[in-house]
């Protein structure tokens, strides 16, 4: 509607400044105003599809930054790591997170979703607060995750990794009360929830063998080089940026270690 009506009055406008016609600085002045109304109207309502992409790499960044504090306790983190839908095609889409540690292999697929969300079996079900006929399921979501994990698991074997058993994980950032649900074999947690979740599962692997596996998987699937997480800063808990160290004091402790020792 606002394109339909800019540009006449963008066409009008020129031509009354060409003719110097009496209306030509009003003219000018609608046509500047339209243009302006319909740039915050795009920008702040842009295409459902932009809307999606914008919202799933937030929820992304979210993880990426909440994950970030585990590096120091030799977690390995891969971000957006190649997928394939089959054994007979070639790389498609993406794997949002793979984290490499004691206790095993986790992927991860963030997701940030406009409304209140609840799991009852494998289906995921969001409520929208503002419109209950907005609300909807996602029912193939967790099936989704659970093969990008088995091909994963698959192409590791080829590397003799070792590893039986890729955990498909779903990590939410929108509102999910239950915080923690393990639908199946498939585990859906907050973002809040999940390095706590991460830290309480049982050691089954040695710093030497979380190493090795971390090599199978990047070389059966290259992690994009130089991604937006490598740019992230260093980063203390719930995503904060850690401050930086300054001089000791007296009690001989930086202020970042004890801030990461509160955190």
């Amino acid at each position: 509607m606002f394109v339909g009506v800019a540009v006449p009055l963008i066409v009008w406008s020129v031509l009354a400044v060409l003719a110097k016609h009496p209306f030509g600085i009003w003219a000018s002045g609608m046509a500047f105003g339209a243009l302006v109304a319909m740039y915050a109207v795009l920008h702040e309502s842009p295409p459902a599809h932009i809307e999606n992409w914008r919202t799933g790499f937030e929820g992304e960044r979210r993880t990426a930054r909440a994950l970030a504090p585990l590096r120091r306790d030799g977690y390995v983190l891969l971000h957006n790591l190649p997928d394939r839908r089959s054994s007979k095609e070639e790389y498609k889409g993406d794997i949002d997170h793979v984290v490499v540690c004691p206790a095993g292999v986790f992927l991860l697929n963030s997701k940030w979703l406009g409304g209140e969300v609840s799991i009852k079996g494998e289906t995921v079900h969001v409520q929208r607060r503002d419109d209950d006929d907005d609300s909807y399921q996602l029912p193939r979501l967790a099936s989704g995750i659970r093969g990008c994990a088995v091909r994963l698991q698959e192409d590791i074997a080829t590397k003799q990794s070792g590893v039986r058993w890729v955990q498909p994980v779903v990590v939410f950032w929108n509102r999910f009360e239950a915080g923690v649900d393990k639908g199946g074999n498939v585990v859906f947690v907050h973002g809040e929830q999940l390095v706590e979740w991460l830290r309480e599962q049982k050691p089954m692997m040695s710093p030497e063998r979380v190493a090795h596996v971390a090599a199978c998987i990047k070389s059966a699937r290259p992690p994009e080089p130089h991604g937006w997480w490598e740019r992230l800063p260093v980063l203390g808990g719930h995503g904060r940026a850690a401050p930086r160290d300054k001089p000791p004091r007296p009690g001989g402790e930086t202020v970042s270690a004890r801030a990461s020792l509160r955190s």
